[in-house]
């Protein structure tokens, strides 16, 4: 089964998350052919608090 799991802040709609669920399964689509499994896509929603960069939180608990 191909699966495509994505991370991605807070704060998106639910129509947002539909449109990227789709575009996704489409570039597998074509990017791997014809697909003999239905492609999967998980949307993690991660608190901004939870991401680092570079050995630094995005944003504090605090913000």
């Amino acid at each position: 089964m191909p699966l495509a799991q994505l991370y991605i802040g807070p704060g998106r709609s639910h129509e947002q998350k539909k449109a990227l669920i789709e575009k996704v399964t489409r570039a597998m689509e074509e990017s791997l052919g014809s697909l003999q499994q239905p492609v999967w896509v998980i949307v993690n929603e991660v608190p901004l608090t939870d991401w680092g960069v570079d050995g630094k939180p995005i944003r504090s608990p605090e913000s």
